[in-house]
C-alpha cells in the first residue's frame, strides 16, 4: 500500500508522508475567476492523439551509463535488536512487539507491497543519493536497488513495479521503475520540462504528476514511457497548485488551486475523471489555503492553513463540499505545525500528535480514524526509544502501515544509529 504524508514539519516524502510542496505554477491562459457555484469541464486530452502529447522516452539501461554515475554502497544485514522499542494500544494497554528492527542509513520514505516492506534511505557518501531496500519483515533483506542520485520521492507501489523519482539540478530528473521483486532497474523515462514528477500517483492505469510552472497534470504510461499531458481549468497567471491527491477505488484525482496567490478567497478544488476527463471544479470555503492530501472511503481528507496550526478536516469525495466536521467543530484534528502529521492508508486516516508531559519521556501518539464523524477506532503510543525528557522524537517515528505491519524509525546499536523497526499491525487500524 503507498503512503502518502503531509504536515508542515514533514521529514522527507512518505509522503509521508509525506510530501506535497507548493509549487508556483506559471500560464498565460484562462484568466476568468472562480464561479460560486461547482461547474463540470471536459478535458480534451487523450494519450497519443492530443497535440500536447509529449514525446516518449523508454529506456531499458541496466546498468545506467549516463553522466550520473551509480556509487557502490553496502550495508550490513544484521537484526539489531532494540530496547525500549514498543507500540502501546492506549486505551487497552496491549503492547506490540518489534518482528524486526533493521540498521539503515536516514531512512527517508517507506511503503508496503505484497507483505514487503520497501523503504529508500540515503547512505552517508560524497554525493547525495539513496537507494531501495526490500524487507521482509519475518525474514530479513531481500534485495537492494543500485544507487540513484538526488533525494528520494514517496515511493509507489504500482503496476507490478516499485516507483522512485531521481535526480538533480545537474542531471535531468528520471521516473524509474524497478522490479518488485529484485530492484532491478526495468525502465527510465525523463521528465520532461516544466514537469516535476517528485510526487506521484498511481491511477487510471498510470503515473500521475504535475507541473512546476505550467497548468498541466502529466500521465505516464508505465509500459510504454509515453507522456500526455491534461490541462487544468480555472487557471491564472499567478496560480498554485497546493494539493494533489487521488481515489484508489474510484480512480478519480483532486487537485487545489490557488488562483491569485494575493487573494485568499480565489482558490478552487478541481476533481478530473480521467475515463471521461471531466473535472468538477468547486470554491471551498473562504478564509484558508486548503491541501488536499488523501482520500479514504468517500471521505476526502484536507489540511487547511496557513498559521502556526495545522488543521485537518473530512470534505465529501463526491461534492467537494466540507462535511459537518470541519473548520470550527469539535472533532476537527488540529495542533502546532511540526507537531501533528497525517497520511491516508488502508482506507483509513493515520493521525500522529506529539506528546510533551510534564514529566517523563515525550512521545507520538497514532490515531487510527474512519469516517466522517473522525471515529478513533484505536489510539497507538509509538516508540520513542531516543526521545528527550518531556519531549517526543524528532521527526516523527512513523514511516508506513499496511498488510499488517507498521514500520517506524528507530535507533538501534549502541550508538543510537539509525534504523527501521516493524511491528504487528493493531488490527482495528486495518480497515
Amino acid at each position: 500500500m503507498t503512503s502518502t504524508r503531509k504536515s508542515s514539519g514533514m521529514r522527507s516524502e512518505k509522503l509521508a508522508i509525506v510530501v506535497t510542496v507548493v509549487m508556483a505554477v506559471t500560464l498565460a491562459a484562462c484568466t476568468s475567476s472562480v464561479s460560486s457555484r461547482p461547474t463540470s469541464r471536459t478535458a480534451s486530452s487523450s494519450e497519443g492523439s492530443h497535440s500536447d502529447l509529449l514525446s516518449a522516452t523508454t529506456a531499458t539501461t541496466v546498468p545506467y551509463l549516463g553522466p550520473c554515475p551509480l556509487q557502490p554502497v553496502s550495508l550490513p544485514a544484521t537484526h539489531v535488536p532494540a530496547s525500549g522499542l514498543v507500540v502501546v494500544d492506549v486505551g487497552t494497554r496491549q503492547r506490540f512487539h518489534p518482528i524486526r528492527v533493521m540498521p539503515l542509513d536516514n531512512p527517508q520514505a517507506a511503503t508496503f507491497a505484497g507483505g514487503d516492506l520497501y523503504v529508500s534511505y540515503a547512505p552517508a557518501g560524497p554525493e547525495t543519493g539513496f537507494r531501495v531496500e526490500r524487507i521482509d519483515p519475518k525474514t530479513g533483506v531481500l534485495a537492494r536497488s543500485p544507487w540513484f542520485l538526488g533525494y528520494s520521492s514517496p515511493l509507489v507501489a504500482a503496476f507490478g513495479s516499485i516507483w522512485v523519482v531521481a535526480g538533480t539540478g545537474h542531471c535531468p530528473y528520471q521516473i524509474i521503475r524497478l522490479s518488485q521483486e529484485t530492484l532491478a532497474v526495468t525502465m527510465r523515462t525523463q521528465i520532461p520540462r516544466p514537469f516535476s514528477g517528485a510526487y506521484l500517483l498511481a491511477d487510471d492505469g498510470g503515473l500521475w504528476f504535475f507541473s512546476v510552472n505550467s497548468a498541466r497534470l502529466a500521465r505516464l504510461n508505465p509500459h510504454t514511457g509515453h507522456f500526455s499531458t491534461v490541462v487544468l481549468p480555472e487557471m491564472a497567471l499567478d496560480s498554485q497548485v497546493v494539493g494533489f491527491a487521488s481515489d484508489p477505488k474510484s480512480g478519480l484525482l483532486y487537485i487545489s488551486v490557488v488562483i491569485n496567490e494575493n487573494d485568499s478567497d480565489s482558490q478552487a478544488t478541481e476533481r478530473f475523471d480521467p475515463i471521461t476527463g471531466s473535472f468538477l471544479v468547486v470554491p471551498p470555503p473562504p478564509g484558508w489555503v486548503y491541501n488536499l492530501f488523501g482520500v479514504a472511503g468517500d471521505i476526502l481528507w484536507v489540511s487547511e492553513g496557513p498559521g502556526n496550526m495545522s488543521h485537518f478536516a473530512p470534505f465529501s469525495a463526491t461534492s467537494l463540499a466540507p462535511l459537518a466536521c470541519a473548520r470550527t467543530q469539535t472533532c476537527m484534528l488540529s495542533g502546532i505545525n511540526g507537531n501533528v502529521v497525517a497520511l491516508v492508508e488502508d482506507g483509513i486516516l493515520a493521525f500522529e500528535e506529539a506528546h510533551s508531559p510534564d514529566s517523563g519521556t515525550g512521545y507520538w501518539r497514532l490515531d487510527c480514524i474512519v469516517g466522517p464523524s473522525v471515529s478513533t477506532v484505536a489510539r497507538l503510543q509509538l516508540p520513542s526509544d531516543a526521545a528527550s525528557f518531556g519531549a517526543p522524537t524528532s521527526p516523527p517515528p512513523l514511516l508506513a502501515l499496511g498488510d499488517g505491519y507498521l514500520a517506524t524509525f528507530a535507533r538501534v546499536g549502541t550508538d543510537g544509529g539509525s534504523g527501521v523497526a516493524i511491528f504487528p499491525l493493531d488490527p482495528r487500524c486495518a480497515r
